[in-house]
């Protein structure tokens, strides 16, 4: 590959990135490298390719097309059959993700499992939580979040329906009085977001349904939501994928108290045209189509 080719692949993962050095440590270089080289590739243009936006850099008008050629040169060479035994399928590369820590253990567990079979080249790092989407993540390729975004500059779409449902442990039931109507749930304690914490609409079931329910005990974490209602902390507004697997939780109400949101997932257009990326979201869509009536978890 030619020197200019090597500093077009590099002026995206800038891009991408949107700094220095989220660019520098994705592909193992010096801050002072991918300075000196972006720099030597403007004064080979004759004109900035990148422009400060912010606390990000974003490619200017003649940036763009250097971004797209770019773009054209890492397809091509991911569709290389290097390595592959001729099967042209040596995908590789970091995709860096966001997503609540539910999905990223549950969901995100079956879709590795596929993507070490069939793309070993591929890792997946996280960071796990439950927000909104944001404006410009520095370094991050993909986003689920919960609920439709409201961000019109990026690319997205729904990925799933889940449901969250009420629950108890049986230890918990049995030491307190019986609950014996859905209103009742809100004279328990509740097991659930950090409130001034949580900044998703379409998660906000308790103030809205049971405005007087107190919570016992505020967590980031839905996994800690689950383990918390195990150990009788208060009644837990837990996602039903979640509540079902450990098997000692009750669900109360399950017909009335039901309540279905979803994931969606939020990139921007050039991130998903990357080989790695693509990889990435084949295996979660496949691992969504075999768990989709354990994530919506309708009442029997």
């Amino acid at each position: 590959m030619s020197h200019g080719a090597d500093d077009l692949l590099l002026l995206l993962a800038v891009v991408r990135h949107g700094s220095y050095a989220g660019a520098a440590a994705d592909l193992g270089l010096s801050h002072t490298t991918v300075s000196r080289r972006m720099a030597g590739l403007e004064k080979t243009v004759g004109a900035r390719l990148l422009v400060r936006s912010g606390d990000r850099w974003e490619p200017s008008e003649m940036g763009r097309k250097f971004v797209a050629a770019g773009e054209e040169i890492e397809l091509a060479v991911g569709s290389l059959p290097l390595g592959s035994g001729g099967r042209g399928n040596s995908v590789s590369g970091v995709v860096r993700a966001i997503a609540p820590d539910g999905f990223g253990g549950v969901v995100m567990g079956a879709a590795v499992r596929r993507l070490i079979e069939e793309h070993p080249g591929v890792r997946l790092e996280m960071i796990n939580a439950a927000r909104r989407a944001q404006t410009n993540p520095v370094g991050i390729d993909l986003e689920v979040v919960v609920g439709r975004p409201e961000s019109s500059r990026k690319e997205a779409f729904h990925l799933a329906d889940y449901s969250l449902g009420f629950y108890a442990s049986r230890d918990y039931l049995a030491a307190h009085p019986p609950i014996s109507t859905p209103q009742q749930v809100q004279d328990h304690p509740l097991v659930y977001f950090v409130e001034s914490m949580q900044d998703v609409a379409d998660l906000d079931i308790p103030r809205v349904r049971f405005p007087r329910m107190r919570q016992a005990v505020g967590a980031t974490s839905s996994l800690v939501h689950v383990e918390l209602t195990r150990a009788g902390a208060g009644v837990g507004l837990l996602p039903c994928f979640l509540a079902e697997r450990t098997g000692d939780l009750v669900r109360l109400f399950p017909e009335e108290l039901w309540f279905p949101v979803e994931y969606w997932m939020v990139s921007r257009a050039d991130v998903l045209r990357r080989p790695a990326v693509q990889a990435v979201l084949g295996a979660i869509r496949a691992a969504l189509d075999d768990m989709r009536e354990e994530l919506i978890a309708a009442p029997r």
